[in-house]
């Protein structure tokens, strides 16, 4: 089955800037999909992502992959469509950012099914290429159905347990421009805390309908990417804060493994941990985002702090 444009917003529940994919091509009795997403200079995440260098963000190739995975998992396993249930991206796996995704340039998403898991949940193996057989990224990525009641707000508990270990105000979004090149639309931090010599960090992200992200979603959501996107701002705000540092980007290479437990809803305030452990030009992060008392996310990540003049040579997400 073939989907238009005005089809993929109303089957994904997504809209621009969020919609990652231009044209969409599902076959479920192969557990196949194929997807391809024009990408162009005209596009308001290059104000906001390295405006210097554009480069299409990592997290929104995994955002192509995930609607990609998430239309075929809705043709196998949807039943007769009236399904009561939702389906929503539960992990990540193996998530590899290979070759950078440059203005003009065309993804080309290519999606395969495995086997259902005995909870109804399913894993699915994706792949983008570029320029031909170029790889600009893979990834195995799980989604299961999720009652409606799990797209709603509930109550947190008390207060979030990671602000046990900080003290004073956070520094503002206008110190975290000093350290990051993110900005507006694509800066997913409010505040942070240094902690335990630059190598921990508790941030915040408020998540607000204001926000054009929020709204791309049908929803309300800030979706599990970008909360790990958040996440990796806030560790590298805190090692470019680092005086040896200072000019340097920080690149994701990787996210070795991610698990969404609930989604995060507008009104609600993130509160994320990463702890870093830098080894050169290189390092891998732990991740913990709560709302409240709630864990919502966690993960592993990877990557690199490069000069600027590396990074113009040669972008990565």
């Amino acid at each position: 089955m073939r989907y238009s444009t005005d089809a993929l917003r109303e089957l994904l529940a997504v809209s621009p800037p969020l919609l990652m994919l231009d044209q969409l091509t599902v076959d479920a009795a192969a557990g196949s999909a194929s997807a391809l997403r024009a990408v162009t200079a005209n596009e308001m995440v290059f104000n906001g992502h390295f405006p210097d260098i554009p480069v299409m963000p990592g997290v929104l190739q995994v955002a192509a992959m995930s609607q990609t995975a998430r239309a075929l998992f809705m043709a196998m396993d949807g039943g007769d469509g009236n399904r009561a249930e939702k389906p929503y991206v539960t992990s990540l796996q193996r998530v590899k950012f290979r070759t950078p995704v440059r203005p003009g340039m065309v993804m080309h998403i290519a999606c395969t099914a495995n086997d259902a898991n005995a909870d109804g949940s399913r894993s699915f193996t994706v792949k983008i290429n570029v320029d031909g057989d170029a790889v600009a990224s893979s990834a195995v990525i799980t989604l299961a159905w999720k009652g409606l009641d799990w797209f709603q707000p509930t109550p947190t508990g008390d207060g979030c347990p990671l602000f046990d270990q900080v003290s004073g105000p956070p520094l503002d979004c206008v110190a975290i421009r000093q350290f990051i090149p993110h900005r507006f639309p694509f800066m997913l931090l409010d505040g942070f805390w240094l902690l335990e010599g630059n190598k921990r960090t508790i941030g915040l992200k408020n998540v607000t309908m204001a926000d054009p992200l929020v709204q791309a979603t049908a929803q309300g959501l800030f979706p599990g990417y970008l909360q790990v996107e958040a996440s990796a701002q806030l560790g590298c705000a805190a090692i470019l804060a680092q005086p040896e540092n200072h000019g340097k980007l920080g690149i994701f290479l990787s996210i070795d493994k991610a698990e969404f437990l609930r989604p995060a809803f507008p009104g609600e305030q993130l509160v994320m941990q990463v702890d870093s452990d830098v080894k050169g030009r290189f390092g891998i992060a732990t991740v913990q985002v709560f709302v409240g008392s709630t864990l919502i996310t966690n993960a592993t990540i990877k990557f690199a702090i490069l000069s600027q003049a590396e990074v113009s040579a040669n972008p990565t997400p």
